[in-house]
């Protein structure tokens, strides 16, 4: 009976979908639609867990982080709803529907915005007392969202979303090749414009296979490959200091005896190999661990140069302070004036207290921003970094990620209706929209990697490395 009636609804001779049946609704409904919450949760659990990897790899307190879940999923999932529906008509809508996250149609960025922000938040309240920087968190945790990307899209299958193009009749090569419970579940029920079912079975392009390789693809590349490149790619410590790092590559010292070995000052003891003959070498994670990621410099040194840094700090908290504390004393005595003879020439000469040297010297160095935009790190960088190693600074995984996925959303959005966009049946804004969130991955990139090193930090903070 089922056979008939699909024979019936979908004339056009393509072989009949597996799991699918008529509701009592009349509709047409999957028999593992279930599976698409599954799949997101399981995205979602994913991200979680390989970010507790990567933050304990860097040894970070959870408890932020837990804190930070609780805080951002739920605002994720809402703000995924909202942008997603956002747009959405038929007969049946209303306005609060937007928020029935249990629904189809989830947006991506939405999620991203709204989460991410939530988690920004988070971690900027918290990271005066945890001492680690915000773009530390963003590294352990941003890119493990493509895996869960990668996850949650197969969601998407099961819940007849996220096609592309409609495949002809004649082209129908294109999909056949994928395992049957695969392309007979690339259909749309109702047109996603106007809410009403389809006539004929319309089969299209798997978008959500596409995604969902290409994410997982970049993740392993992100997390597993990249992260090792500034070691490839790098001038060597052993060819720098060949008795400080004896290991199988150092051509001139691959074992040393430890009275002629060269330390480094390091936040924990260098863990050395020993031969039979008490000789000391090193594996290659240990040579940039003693040569940069556990160096630690001279504490005096340290603590000089961030006294410079502190008390530009200071001086400017002074002078705010103070220009507060002469407009009071400028304004309490207008206020006197005028309740005693409101003589307006005694008046205006202490308003001209104003044009004096001090009130603007002041003005000027209570400025924030002036203060902030003026900093240098640059020395203190270098003292972390003596032998001027390339390195990926904190940020940079994050801003990546950014970039990438803006790209992988600009291609495949052009397998997309203009209904599916993110910006709906704007496909000239919603390219706009997405270049910009490439250049801003690209400026943040900039920033984390080129300026902030340099300009802004302190230290007793964490970024890739402690300083």
């Amino acid at each position: 009976m089922i056979n008939n009636f699909l024979s019936s609804k979908w004339s056009n001779g393509q072989p009949i979908p597996e799991g699918v049946f008529p509701r009592s609704d009349g509709r047409f409904s999957d028999n593992l639609s279930f599976l698409y919450s599954i799949f997101i949760l399981a995205g979602v659990i994913l991200v979680v867990i390989a970010s507790i990897v990567c933050l304990r790899i860097k040894k970070i307190p959870l408890k932020e982080f837990i804190n930070g879940i609780y805080i951002s999923i739920p605002i994720a999932v809402i703000g995924a709803s909202f942008f997603g529906k956002l747009g959405t008509t038929g007969e049946d809508w209303k306005i609060y529907r937007l928020f029935f996250f249990w629904e189809p149609g989830l947006s991506f960025f939405g999620g991203m915005f709204f989460g991410g922000t939530a988690a920004f938040v988070w971690f900027w309240y918290k990271k005066r007392v945890t001492k680690i920087s915000i773009w530390v968190y963003a590294d352990c945790i941003v890119p493990n969202v493509l895996l869960g990307q990668s996850i949650g899209r197969w969601g998407n299958l099961f819940n007849h979303e996220i096609m592309g193009k409609t495949v002809s009749d004649d082209n129908m090569n294109k999909i056949t090749w994928l395992p049957t419970f695969i392309w007979h579940r690339l259909f749309y029920f109702r047109n996603p414009l106007t809410g009403q079912e389809y006539e004929t079975l319309q089969f299209r392009e798997p978008l959500f296979l596409y995604e969902s390789i290409a994410t997982f693809a970049f993740w392993l590349i992100l997390v597993l490959l990249i992260p090792q490149l500034w070691k490839i790619f790098n001038k060597k410590p052993y060819k720098i200091d060949p008795y400080a790092f004896p290991c199988k590559f150092n051509k001139k010292v691959r074992w040393i005896d430890e009275k002629d070995l060269i330390s480094y000052n390091t936040q924990i003891p260098v863990v050395y190999l020993k031969n039979s003959k008490g000789q000391l070498s090193l594996k290659m994670n240990w040579v940039w661990k003693k040569a940069y990621i556990l160096y630690e410099t001279n504490i005096q040194e340290t603590k000089n140069l961030q006294n410079k840094i502190t008390k530009r700090k200071e001086e400017q908290l002074k002078a705010e302070k103070n220009y507060k504390k002469i407009n009071l004393e400028i304004k309490n005595k207008i206020k006197k004036i005028k309740r005693d003879n409101n003589n307006k020439e005694l008046i205006k000469n202490i308003k001209s207290q104003k044009k004096s040297e001090e009130y603007i010297n002041l003005k000027f160095q209570k400025s924030r921003i002036r203060e902030f935009l003026g900093r240098d790190s640059k020395d203190l960088y270098n003292l972390n970094n003596p032998n001027k190693y390339f390195v990926w600074h904190s940020g940079v995984f994050a801003s990546f990620y950014i970039m990438y996925i803006s790209l992988i959303r600009i291609l495949l959005d052009s397998f997309r209706d203009p209904y599916e966009l993110a910006v709906k049946m704007h496909p000239a804004l919603n390219y706009l929209s997405l270049f910009s969130i490439f250049l801003l991955g690209l400026v943040l990139f900039i920033f984390a990697q080129f300026i902030s090193p340099k300009k802004w930090r302190e230290s007793g903070w964490l970024y890739e490395k402690s300083y």
